[in-house]
């Protein structure tokens, strides 16, 4: 009897998510949205939250909802995506940039120009 009690006072008992995780999904997304030298710092921030609410976590799970763990992985997630998207878009601007400098001298030096 006292056990089936215990175990609706354990239900009704209302889970509170990790502090941190909507921090660590806000700077995952930010990390995709701003691609370029912004997006770098903001993954890694985001890695940096996510990893120090994952802990929280760790620690004491009873306390904290499962929802708060599927937000980790999706800040996860984000700041991977982010972080792969400004590698590849500050790389396409270097890329760039060499190409321009290529195009530029070699018009200069053109005997046809």
């Amino acid at each position: 009897m006292e056990e089936q009690k215990q175990n609706l006072n354990n239900s009704n008992v209302k889970k509170q998510i990790v502090p941190g995780a909507f921090s660590a999904m806000f700077w995952g997304i930010s990390s995709i949205l701003a691609m370029y030298m912004f997006g770098w710092v903001a993954s890694i921030v985001g890695f940096s939250k996510r990893s120090a609410a994952l802990k929280l976590y760790e620690e004491n799970p009873n306390v904290y909802s499962d929802k708060s763990l599927n937000i980790l992985r999706t800040a996860k997630t984000c700041s991977m995506i982010g972080l792969f998207v400004s590698i590849f878009s500050t790389l396409l601007l270097v890329l760039y940039i060499v190409f321009m400098v290529w195009m530029a001298t070699r018009s200069y030096y053109s005997p046809y120009y």
